[in-house]
């Protein structure tokens, strides 16, 4: 897909490099697209229409169709840029303790059981928000302050009196991100929830300046469409829809994972990541065993803590709080 852009931009050389690779890009559908734009637009208008009504419940859409439809959306209507996510950013990600496995010890023992299923493992990976059938995927919350151990509860929809294990982890060099729907905040005219790069921003000029204006519609169309789905509470169709979408944005052996907002906690930025970046970008620092004793709503949750747990190898080393 020509719309996709390798290598991260982590110098004033390379931003420049990059600029000058999306306006060529950006000029050259402009002067190919743009005497069709109203055409463009009804089209892309339509397919989405047929997707919100497969969700609903309203149409039937085979995996082909699917397959073909998304891939067209992203191929001819989507720019997306890979950005850098760096060093030393920390994540987490929880899991929920199974009481039936709870003899003394609330907690796992085995870094793995906190982490993405193996390919050995008995458990075969569900159909997830962004991840296929049969295929793992890490899926973690940014830590950027005290109050996101909140969003990482919330993304397992925890309940009072249930115990969770949490796992954090620090990346050890720069990821290559991509950032889903970002667009939308711009065409709303509010920032967005997280930073990001200057040269979003910059692009969604650029497009709004070269492209007629259906066929900049059609671009809006598009990234408030994917914003949306990947926002919305979880449906069997919904998965069958976002979970191929993500595997186009992950299609690339340089990009390591997708930023998105988390459905549970509004605004709040969350990641899936390939096993892969997992494995070999991740330090796992420390662990802990929570007991939730209030959930406020909103994710906000008191939870005290039961047990801290030291990463030794593929162990967990747990000791009383």
């Amino acid at each position: 897909m020509d719309n996709f852009f390798g290598g991260m931009i982590e110098t004033e050389v390379g931003l420049n490099e990059e600029r000058r690779k999306i306006k060529s890009l950006i000029d050259r559908k402009a002067e190919a697209e743009n005497p069709n734009a109203l055409e463009y637009c009804n089209e892309v208008s339509l397919i989405i229409k047929q997707f919100n009504s497969f969700i609903d419940g309203n149409l039937d859409l085979n995996s082909g169709m699917i397959k073909r439809n998304l891939a067209y959306l992203v191929a001819q209507f989507t720019i997306t840029l890979d950005m850098p996510l760096p060093k030393d950013t920390k994540i987490a990600r929880a899991v929920k303790f199974d009481e039936s496995e709870w003899n003394t010890k609330p907690y796992y023992e085995d870094v793995s059981r906190l982490s993405y299923i193996p390919k050995d493992s008995k458990v075969i990976p569900k159909i997830g928000r962004l991840n296929v059938h049969n295929k793992a995927m890490y899926y973690a919350c940014l830590i950027q302050n005290d109050n996101d151990i909140n969003v990482v509860l919330s993304e397992v929809k925890v309940l009072e009196n249930e115990i969770v294990n949490i796992l954090e982890s620090t990346i050890k060099e720069t990821f290559s991100v991509r950032y889903i729907g970002v667009y939308d905040y711009f065409r709303r005219g509010v920032n967005p929830s997280f930073n990001v790069h200057c040269l979003y921003k910059e692009t969604y000029n650029y497009l709004k300046d070269r492209f007629d204006k259906y066929l900049f519609t059609a671009h809006g169309l598009c990234d408030s469409f994917f914003s949306d789905i990947l926002r919305r509470k979880s449906s069997p169709r919904l998965y069958e829809v976002t979970s191929v979408l993500a595997s186009f944005f992950l299609d690339d052996e340089h990009v390591d994972g997708l930023l998105y907002l988390s459905v549970q906690a509004e605004g709040s930025p969350v990641l899936v990541i390939k096993p892969s970046s997992i494995d070999t970008k991740v330090i796992h620092n420390r662990a802990e065993s929570l007991k939730v004793k209030k959930c406020f709503g909103y994710a906000i949750y008191y939870a005290e803590t039961l047990y801290r747990g030291t990463i030794i190898n593929d162990k967990i080393e747990w000791k009383t709080s």
